[in-house]
């Protein structure tokens, strides 16, 4: 505690500046420790660098302890808890253990087992949070790699990509879109972001899948050869068929509340409504709860704090100097990708919302753009997006093999850039043709 109050002591006699420098130096080190994660055996999880970063922030960085409480989206939070008990319960049940078996006896062959990954998970995430599927997805691709003996590197970086961009066309995807449904001017957000963004994450999904065969050089001469029977995977039959129940309740009622505007029910709401039904009617609440990716959790409150301190240190202020926010489609795409890889998508775009809300003439376009180019901006590096951390950690309790930031980069990079294009095109053209 002395300690604590002579550096509060020393703070406060610093000038203004050399706050700045001091967020400054703080950030070049919580992601200098973020980007050292695998080099010589350094393994400091993420999760652990940002919560270093958020204390730093709070300590001798200049961030104040209630400022700190108002930059944390209690929205984010509580729907992430919600589906990630979700998605747990799923887990728990054995039921996607038994949807991976499944689908690699469907597959056979290495290359279409990488197509029903791609496309399975990114449905799945489309509807239950990039987040949620890649924390129980992940144990899957671990699965995999030990009944089809196969090499797991390509499944995982299937996973990272078929969750980002499985998740752009819905706002339940993930917690930014969240975010743009809830702040932005979109009138039936659930319905502009199916009919503006499927069809090109659809397009974007069968192209990634060519890309990976390429980048990771699939050998098809595997026969995945899978012992198991499906029907002894399910341990809990009564929590599969619940969890499914819940998801067929949650999706209607999105779409529900949307059109007719029911007071006191939205996402966050349904969602919260969902998992406590899950704990109050399953006998293994406990084992669900134990399952919830709390790391995940201390990640985005940590990450909420961390950017506000970068918010006050007068980084962003350089880097909008250099990189005007804009409103064209092409403008909201670039930056939202770049601004993603600083900030975090979910921050980036808390920090976008007023920016758009503050010009005139915003289409529906527009925070479209802002939507796919903020979670598209995962396929391009490890911190792009939380889901990428998710991954690489739970392989990696698991006994996997993580995600590294320069490798990730390598494969990302192509990824992302035939991504923001597709997006680009497929928006511009609706906005020529009044699709939206």
């Amino acid at each position: 505690m002395c300690v604590l109050v002579s550096v509060k002591y020393i703070h406060s006699k610093l000038s203004l500046e050399m706050i700045n420098i001091i967020d400054i130096i703080i950030v070049v080190l919580v992601y200098g420790l973020i980007a050292a994660r695998g080099v010589k055996g350094f393994m400091l999880p993420p999760w652990v660098a940002m919560l270093i970063g958020a204390i730093l922030m709070l300590t001798i960085g200049g961030e104040s302890v209630s400022r700190a409480y108002q930059a944390i989206n209690l929205n984010v939070i509580f729907f992430l808890f919600s589906i990630f008990t979700l998605t747990a319960a799923l887990e728990v049940s054995g039921f996607l253990k038994y949807l991976a078996v499944v689908i690699m006896r469907k597959s056979k062959k290495p290359s279409r087992l990488i197509l029903f990954t791609l496309l399975t998970t990114g449905i799945l995430a489309m509807l239950a949070s990039n987040d949620g599927i890649s924390a129980t997805w992940t144990p899957v691709i671990l699965e995999s790699k030990k009944l089809g003996k196969i090499d797991e590197k390509a499944l995982l970086y299937t996973l990272a990509f078929g969750v980002t961009i499985g998740s752009v066309m819905m706002p339940t995807g993930n917690p930014q879109n969240l975010l743009i449904a809830l702040d932005s001017t979109l009138s039936r957000p659930f319905t502009e972001f199916l009919i503006g963004l499927s069809l090109p994450t659809i397009v974007n999904l069968f192209v990634t899948y060519y890309l990976i065969l390429k980048l990771f050089r699939v050998n098809d001469n595997t026969i995945l050869e899978i012992p198991v029977i499906e029907e002894e995977l399910i341990q809990d039959k009564f929590l599969a068929y619940l969890s499914a129940a819940v998801f067929a309740f949650m999706l209607p009622m999105f779409f529900i509340t949307e059109v007719y505007n029911i007071d006191n029910l939205t996402p966050v709401s349904i969602a919260v409504i969902g998992s406590t039904v899950i704990y109050a009617l399953s006998d293994k609440r406990r084992e669900i709860i134990r399952r919830v990716d709390w790391s995940t959790l201390v990640f985005f409150v940590s990450l909420f704090v961390f950017t506000e301190g970068i918010m006050e240190s007068g980084l962003l202020g350089v880097l909008s100097s250099i990189f005007p926010l804009s409103s064209s489609i092409a403008s909201i795409l670039a930056i939202s990708v770049l601004y993603s890889q600083i900030l975090s998508n979910v921050p980036m775009v808390a920090l976008y919302i007023p920016v758009l809300m503050s010009l005139h003439n915003i289409s529906a376009a527009d925070w479209l753009a802002l939507a796919a180019g903020s979670t598209i901006a995962g396929n391009l590096t490890l911190l792009g997006a939380a889901s990428n951390i998710i991954i690489s950690e739970a392989s990696e309790i698991r006994g996997g093999r993580p995600l590294y930031f320069v490798e990730f980069i390598k494969y990302g990079s192509l990824v992302t850039l035939v991504n923001v294009i597709i997006y680009y095109v497929f928006l511009k053209l609706f906005v020529l043709f009044h699709i939206i």
